[in-house]
């Protein structure tokens, strides 16, 4: 647990591939969410670009904040990597594994939850980096 307190930007890099390969053996799918009258289509492809691309921006804030020896509040980092991680992955990979005739209003509920939670969790990372930078140095 320490090893992932001390480098959390290294869980981020390496999931980048996993999830770029999980997007490329599907482009064509497609997963379509509705938000009041409007019917949204994202491909799978472009999910997993968008969700590497915050990957990469969240792993470069940890990895400044720790170049800089200064000090991530651990349980902050801890409670921020798995929400993030495991919202993340629900989002890409609920699509990935239902066809496009069954997605139903189960699945649209745990995307819409988990989805929820990847984005507020992030309030945590901000808070955690502002503290990392207020806190004295190592």
């Amino acid at each position: 647990m320490t090893k992932i307190t001390k480098t959390p930007h290294i869980v981020f890099w390496i999931l980048i591939p996993i999830i770029l390969l999980t997007g490329f053996l599907k482009p064509d799918k497609t997963f379509y969410f509705n938000i009041h009258d409007t019917y949204y289509v994202l491909g799978l492809i472009n999910l997993a670009v968008l969700i590497s691309i915050i990957f990469a921006i969240i792993g470069f804030g940890y990895w400044v904040v720790i170049k800089l020896n200064r000090r991530l509040v651990n349980w902050l980092t801890v409670i921020h990597l798995i929400i993030t991680v495991i919202g993340f992955c629900l989002i890409l990979f609920i699509p990935f594994f239902l066809s496009d005739s069954n997605q139903d209003f189960g699945s649209h509920l745990t995307v819409t939850l988990s989805t929820l939670a990847a984005v507020c969790v992030q309030l945590l990372y901000l808070i955690n980096i502002i503290t990392a930078f207020i806190r004295k140095i190592n």
